[in-house]
């Protein structure tokens, strides 16, 4: 009997406290409420839930809650929700929707394996960040892609990957949404947004004289600024060190102009979007010696910049092989050396 008395006691005491402490509980929550405003959670909904921060907010719920209580907060720094999502969020916090310009990310460099001189192998941490350390990487360009994918890990949008057969980073255009966070992971900043509407595309940030950048790559800008003077948009410039392009300039002329630039331009190195560099005896086949007849007609308003990968896979190693004759003693790389 005893213990059947303690444990009826037992049950009633704490049953006693449950019931206390689950009043003061619903009293305080009373008391402490804080009320939510519904706009949020409507505007949440129709964000694109990737919490990629490119609003310059935690995440997709923070960014709600600052755009529907905040007056200063705009409804249009949404990137990868885009024009449509401006406008819904806009319309659910009653404030006037900016127009989004639709980016894309673009790698500068075109600075493939089969076009750049390796310097030295590189032994460690997987890591673009890493490898930069070490005397600016393995690859003789101190300037370009080391292709060991802190933007591919970087992108929530599976917009980028390792390619396989050039080495360097390759960008799915399609699925890229502009959200900018694999620009600050490139440790060489050689990855910027570009219009998505852009036509042209320079793919190389170099900065040094012509010697130096064919004596690492084949596409490697010399800095000619022969675009400069032929782009009639005067959307091209020389800032001193490498060569600027002004996108928005570009489109604005229009067609017109023909991409003078490109056509003019000895590598291709700045060429049409789709198109890739090639080596100046590829983009110019009349350079090559021997070759006396001209090389096929291009379709109208296609260079031979817009040759495919299989097409430059197959020609590239021939011009980057130079006749034994023409090796130094050490069997240093690239023609003349």
């Amino acid at each position: 009997m005893e213990l059947a008395s303690i444990a009826i006691w037992g049950v009633v005491v704490f049953s006693l406290l449950g019931v206390f402490f689950g009043f003061a509980l619903a009293a305080t929550a009373r008391r402490f409420h804080v009320p939510v405003n519904p706009v949020v959670d409507q505007i949440r909904e129709v964000l694109p839930a990737a919490n990629c921060g490119a609003c310059g907010f935690a995440g997709c719920a923070a960014y709600a809650e600052a755009v529907a209580e905040r007056g200063e907060t705009s409804p249009s720094l949404c990137v990868p929700g885009g024009q449509s999502t401006a406008e819904r969020v806009a319309q659910l916090s009653g404030k006037g929707a900016a127009v989004v310009e639709e980016r894309v990310a673009v790698l500068r460099c075109h600075g493939t394996t089969a076009y750049v001189r390796e310097q030295a192998e590189y032994r460690g941490i997987r890591s673009c960040a890493a490898a930069s350390l070490v005397f600016g990487g393995p690859r003789a360009c101190k300037n370009g892609c080391l292709g060991l994918g802190d933007c591919v890990r970087t992108c929530p949008f599976d917009a980028m990957h390792i390619d396989p057969m050039y080495g360097i980073v390759a960008i799915d255009h399609a699925q890229c949404t502009g959200c900018g966070l694999c620009v600050p992971a490139c440790p060489k900043k050689i990855l910027d947004l570009y219009p998505r509407a852009h036509r042209v595309e320079l793919a190389c940030v170099a900065r040094e004289k012509a010697g130096a950048v064919r004596a690492k790559c084949l596409v490697g800008c010399t800095t000619c600024q022969k675009c400069v003077g032929a782009c009639p948009a005067q959307a091209i410039a020389w800032d001193g060190t490498t060569i600027q392009v002004d996108h928005a300039a570009c489109v604005a002329y229009g067609l017109s102009c023909k991409e003078a630039c490109v056509e003019i331009c000895p590598t291709f190195v700045l060429h049409r979007t789709g198109g890739v560099p090639l080596p100046e005896e590829l983009a110019h086949p009349l350079l090559l010696e021997g070759l006396t007849s001209p090389p096929p007609a291009a379709k109208p308003g296609q260079g031979p910049a817009l040759l495919g990968r299989e097409a430059e896979s197959k020609t590239v190693r021939s011009v980057m092989e130079p006749p034994p004759q023409r090796r130094g003693a050490a069997g240093s790389w690239g023609p003349g050396h």
